[in-house]
């Protein structure tokens, strides 16, 4: 940031060419103010969280403000995360006390004082002064990189690492010879350590970081960043090919089954590959790296190669992010509604709710687009009830008018933790008079696993109100149907993964037989998803399936075309 000097009060402007401002508020008066004076805003979001650390850490913004008034844990987090340690970053906190001056923040404005000069004139002593604090830090963090080294694997640590990158980057560019930079990540780590406890997954850390040791070619860097990421910086190799080259035949090998303690374990693998340009400096490589990681993980892609396009799709994200709370605030979002039928008599007893929401630039977007967006952003819970009230209605009006359907939510992981999920549901329930027992909530297996006691609880509390419990996407996950004892689920719900190639693929119906004899001897009903053509439908007929959900039927549709075909279901005709 470059800025002009003032004289005569005249306001202070600023080169906003390099800035990269993220706005942290529940609502959005900081961003309105910061738009209406024309100041770039790169983020805005509600909660700091992990990706929002990791972006941080990547390069992505280069200031923030924080509303005081909201949050002051937040403010505290962020200030003990960023302001506290280099690299500094500059936190301009808005109607805070001074308190916050003394844990790092770069300026406390109060709202009455906000002004156009007033803020521009914080932007331009917090670069300044974070500036100065990592001039003089640098030496500090040279002489602690070459001592600091992580104590589990024997690898660097991620400080270290950077500063050997920088190096070996700064020679790459001398040379002119390729480099490239793999970042690997172990997907679900935190359940395995859940599953197999901590000593186990310190193990299979600690045997990645040997494997990594072991294939790593000739003048290359291998560091661990975090708690399960490892990074490679390899020289003059061929990397550009994510499927044929180097970071390919890596991955193989680090994917091959390990064997601990006469234990065999198989770990899966998301790996985001940055190539080193001529511009790029070992930050803008990290950076790089970490955005394609992110991809893989969004995409669920074993590896991703950076591209502009895909970094232009990520600020894309962020940009729907961003809209989410207003669409939400706004009714942008609306109901699809897919059948769910009884197998032996073709009844129809319910509906699954699927929420999509009517962007006004963009078009209608599914699910898949801007869920894991609500979750990072902190907008989940605001979604949740969202759906949760408009399904309830909507069943409530169902029965009013004489048909008696059961309604599927979907709850993420996130609110499934959340203590205050049950009042909400409870709420809902109360306002519309809806029965709770015609209320289905989907939860995954992997969203119980990942705090088996905090979910415990809530889905115990979930019971209590007398709402039906269904475990969607069963047979991807980490549990089995025995530890579902412990728990007072109602259902479950075969992935559709297994009933789509039934008819073809002969270990798949034995997979789905099996679950059904299972669930039978727990008392446990059984939704089959993916019925999508009538052999599908007679051989879980033929098995003793209980309920079936999929195209067969009908795609989810919207209210008013799913009400036409209640009268007709033209479906039956193959059946017949």
């Amino acid at each position: 940031m470059t800025a002009s000097a003032v004289q005569d009060g005249r306001v202070l402007r600023l080169n906003y060419s390099k800035l990269r401002l993220l706005i942290l508020e529940e609502g959005s008066h900081i961003l309105d103010f910061c738009r209406a004076i024309n100041i770039p805003v790169t983020g805005h979001e509600t909660t700091y969280d992990e990706s929002i650390a990791k972006d941080i850490s990547a390069g992505v913004y280069n200031c923030i403000i924080v509303d005081g008034a909201d949050d002051n844990d937040i403010c505290m987090n962020i200030l003990a995360s960023v302001a506290g340690k280099p690299p500094f970053l500059p936190v301009i906190v808005i109607d805070g006390s001074l308190g916050f001056l003394r844990r790092g923040a770069s300026e406390c404005i109060l709202r009455s004082d906000l002004t156009a000069e007033r803020l521009e004139t914080a932007l331009f002593n917090a670069d300044r002064l974070c500036k100065l604090n990592n001039r003089t830090t640098i030496l500090e963090m040279e002489l602690s990189a070459f001592i600091e080294e992580d104590p589990l694997t024997a690898l660097p640590g991620r400080s270290k690492f950077r500063m050997r990158m920088a190096k070996a980057i700064e020679k790459a560019h001398a040379a002119k010879i390729p480099a490239s930079l793999i970042i690997l990540d172990i997907n679900s780590f935190r359940e395995l350590n859940e599953i197999r406890g901590h000593e186990f997954g310190d193990e299979i850390l600690k045997r990645v970081a040997k494997r990594l040791i072991n294939i790593a070619p000739d003048n290359s860097i291998i560091g661990r960043l975090g708690d399960d990421e490892f990074a490679l910086l390899a020289l003059d190799q061929e990397t550009a090919d994510p499927v044929g080259g180097y970071a390919s035949r890596l991955l193989l090998e680090i994917r091959r089954p390990y064997l601990i303690d006469g234990q065999k374990t198989d770990i899966s693998l998301s790996v985001g590959l940055g190539i080193l340009d001529d511009h790029d400096t070992a930050d803008s490589l990290l950076y790089k790296a970490l955005a394609a990681l992110y991809s893989a993980k969004r995409d669920k892609t074993s590896i991703v190669l950076y591209t502009h396009e895909d970094d232009h799709a990520r600020r894309r994200q962020l940009r729907l992010a961003q809209d989410l709370p207003e669409a939400i605030k706004h009714n942008q979002l609306l109901l699809n509604y897919q059948p769910i039928v009884r197998i032996h008599d073709q009844q129809v007893i319910g509906v699954e709710a699927l929420v999509r929401w009517q962007h006004t630039k963009h078009g209608l977007l599914f699910p898949d687009t801007f869920i894991p967006l609500a979750e990072g952003s902190g907008s989940i819970e605001a979604l949740t009830e969202w759906v949760l009230a408009a399904a309830v209605r909507q069943g409530a009006d169902w029965l009013e008018h004489g048909s008696r359907l059961s309604v599927s939510v979907n709850i993420s992981a996130l609110i499934l933790h959340n203590p205050a999920f049950p009042d909400m549901v409870e709420r809902q329930l109360d306002k519309t008079g809806f029965p709770a027992e015609l209320l289905k909530l989907e939860i995954t297996e992997s969203a119980i696993i990942s705090d088996v006691n905090r979910a415990r609880e809530i889905v115990f509390k979930l019971h209590d109100i007398g709402v039906r419990l269904s475990i969607d996407d069963f047979g991807t996950g980490y549990t089995s149907l025995a530890y579902l004892r412990k728990l007072p689920v109602d259902e479950i719900k075969i992935d559709k993964s297994f009933v789509l190639n039934m008819p073809r693929v002969a270990d798949d119906e034995v997979i789905v037989r099996t679950l059904l004899d299972l669930a039978r001897n727990l008392g446990l009903s059984v939704v089959a998803e993916g019925v999508e053509d009538a052999q599908t439908w007679r051989m879980l007929e033929a098995l003793g399936c209980d309920v079936a959900q999929g195209y067969f039927m009908s795609r989810p549709i919207d209210l008013k075309t799913f009400n036409d075909w209640l009268t007709v279901q033209s479906w039956k005709q193959e059946l017949n």
